[in-house]
């Protein structure tokens, strides 16, 4: 299932996502490719976010259920 902003060059796109994929791809100069692997980072990020918080609420866990 994809996610609504993916491929989506409307959705704004992390500072910190666009540094890191500077960063990762510091050989390449297509904005576009760089950009993308930002988008990348950001809903991995936001995937480990989710993950994080779901873990909180399981009550098999511990979480408050």
């Amino acid at each position: 299932m994809s996610h609504p902003d993916e491929g989506s060059s409307a959705a704004p796109i992390p500072a910190w996502a666009l540094q890191q994929a500077t960063e990762e791809l510091y050989d390449i100069e297509d904005a576009e490719v760089i950009a993308q692997r930002a988008r990348e980072i950001a809903r991995e990020g936001r995937e480990r976010e989710d993950e994080r918080h779901d873990a909180y609420d399981d009550p098999d866990q511990g979480g408050e259920g």
